[in-house]
């Protein structure tokens, strides 16, 4: 397995196999995010999507707290940069597109990203697992978007895709009462895939992710962009681009050796070409 550490120290990355992990390093904080571990995340997450060598990525937490909402004390700078007029718009909004950076290369990378959660995920930790393809959640996670209790709003495609994965009103029920969500409720609703008991979150997000890196590359990297593409395409344009897809999937040398195991009651070495 290799590692590497972000400058700062907040940011791991390792990867071991077809496999590999982005893992948030304040645990004496929750993980409470500052603007240098957005940056740094993005710079991850750019370098990992790169390689290609990898076929999924979890998301993880160290410490008690997958991600515990932005940090209380950099929150407070802001806003007092804002009140004085140190803060400029031109500022701000330049943080918030360090910050949505992360969810476009999430959505943009060829692999599936999981995330795997425990305890508080709050603000942009909920916004990063409604990003994210998958989720795996402990029992004790605690999900919320408290943007209503601050005078603030949602940011990193959370308006979209969360009303994707759990629905329209159930959306706005989550946006206008700023409220504090269990992780059964979150998984009743469908933000959470799997459900599993306190400290199982890595073991079972590996689980998924190793049944992922067996299975042909690109047919997921095409399913992923596929299902992508399909929440914002007329059913013509899906049917059209389903057979492209399609054809070039099966004009593939992992879609012979798929062919040539299955046959051969073998299991299929896939190497994505």
């Amino acid at each position: 397995m290799s590692e590497m550490v972000s400058k700062s120290g907040l940011i791991i990355t390792k990867k071991e196999g077809h496999v590999a992990w982005l893992i948030f390093n304040r645990p004496k904080k929750s993980n409470a995010f500052l603007m240098v571990m957005w940056e740094e995340a993005g710079d991850a997450l750019e370098e990992l999507g790169k390689d290609k060598n990898i076929r999924c990525l979890i998301i993880a937490g160290n410490g008690p707290s997958f991600l515990a909402g932005h940090d209380v004390g950099e929150i407070r700078e802001h806003s007092k940069g804002i009140a004085d007029g140190s803060v400029s718009k031109e500022q701000l909004f330049a943080w918030q597109q360090t910050a949505q950076r992360v969810t476009r290369l999430i959505r943009s990378v060829p692999f599936p990203v999981i995330a795997a959660v425990q305890g508080w995920c709050v603000g942009g930790g909920t916004e990063i697992c409604i990003g994210c393809d998958l989720v795996v959640a402990s029992l004790n996670a605690q999900f919320g978007c408290p943007e209503v209790t601050l005078s603030i709003t949602m940011t990193n495609g959370t308006t979209k895709m969360l009303a994707q994965k759990v629905g329209l009103a159930r959306a706005r029920e989550i946006a206008y009462l700023g409220e504090w969500w269990p992780a059964t409720e979150a998984h009743r609703i469908g933000l959470v895939n799997r459900l599993v008991p306190v400290g199982k979150e890595r073991e079972e997000a590996l689980k998924m992710a190793s049944v992922i890196a067996k299975r042909a590359p690109i047919s997921v990297r095409f399913h992923k962009e596929m299902i992508d593409r399909a929440t914002e395409a007329p059913l013509s344009e899906v049917l059209m681009f389903e057979s492209e897809y399609y054809l070039k999937a099966s004009f593939s040398k992992d879609s012979i050796e798929g062919t040539n195991a299955w046959f051969d009651d073998r299991e299929p070495n896939f190497k994505g070409e």
